[in-house]
Order: C-alpha cells, then structure tokens, then sequence
C-alpha cells in the first residue's frame, strides 16, 4: 500500500502519462515527457494506465479523497495494470542511482 503522498504523486504523474501518450498520437512532440522512459514504456499500454487509473481511484475514495480528475475519454484495449518482477528491478536500480547521485553531491570534504 503506497502512503499518502506517494499515491497522490503516482496518480499526478499517471496523468501526465496518458495526456502525454495522447498528445503524441496527435502529432504533437513539444511535450516535455514524450521521451521520457516511462511514456515510452506504456505508450502502447494505456489500457493498463487507465486500469491503473480506477486502481488508484479506489483507493483514494476508501482513503476518503473526492476524485476529481478523470482521465480523457480515448478508445483503448483494455488491458490489466501489471507490475513484473522486472519492472520492480528496473525501478530499484533507478532509485539507487538517483540516491548514489544524491549522496554524492551532499557530501562534504
């Protein structure tokens, strides 16, 4: 279960995804996440996102949140959201650089 934050961040994010992923099937690539690894990797997938998207919705009315932003009416194959043990990998490794990143540039001589 994701905390507070995180899963109001994960669902801003899921957002910026498909408005994306839409944007760019209409031609247009000013868009500042249209190469971003994460559009690139459901770009093909928004049905999962938008699975993802009622996953998320769940749980922030179960939480007591009023949703308010729902997602852009666009044909899609529906399709679950699924997390693989290689994505979960895939995301570890990122963190950890991200945190090697972080550590380096706030040590101090």
């Amino acid at each position: 279960m994701l905390n507070r934050q995180h899963l109001l961040g994960e669902h801003v994010e899921l957002h910026v995804l498909v408005n994306t992923i839409i944007n760019k099937r209409k031609g247009r690539s000013d868009i500042g996440w249209v190469n971003h690894p994460e559009t690139r990797r459901y770009e093909n997938h928004l049905g999962m996102l938008y699975d993802r998207h009622e996953q998320q919705v769940v749980e922030m009315t179960q939480r007591g949140y009023k949703h308010k932003s729902p997602l852009i009416p666009v044909e899609y194959t529906p399709e679950n959201f699924t997390y693989s043990q290689e994505d979960y990998q895939q995301d570890i490794t990122i963190l950890a650089s991200r945190q090697e990143i972080k550590d380096c540039c706030n040590a101090r001589p």
